[in-house]
């Protein structure tokens, strides 16, 4: 079903009430936003997208390398594993 909506003088557009159930958005539900062959693309994210976006940010502030999070990661798991069996 296709929908035709207008953006207002602000760049806000309306999800129709149909599409909002049928993908249960609610306020709260946050999205990427991106062009993908020349389309405007909003893309739910989860909170754990958005959880590991704040990681990633914090860690490259920190100055840490993608190596350096592997190792740590590795190493928590090996952690983890040796404690649990």
């Amino acid at each position: 079903m296709s929908k035709f909506v207008s953006p207002t003088v602000r760049g806000q557009v309306t999800i129709p009430t149909d599409v909002r159930k049928k993908l249960q958005i609610t306020p709260k539900t946050k999205f990427k936003v991106y062009v993908e062959d020349n389309k405007v693309v909003f893309e739910p994210v989860s909170t754990i997208d958005l959880l590991l976006r704040d990681l990633e940010n914090e860690a490259r502030a920190k100055g840490y390398t993608r190596e350096d999070l592997e190792k740590e990661i590795d190493t928590v798991r090996e952690k983890l594993m040796n404690e649990l069996y």
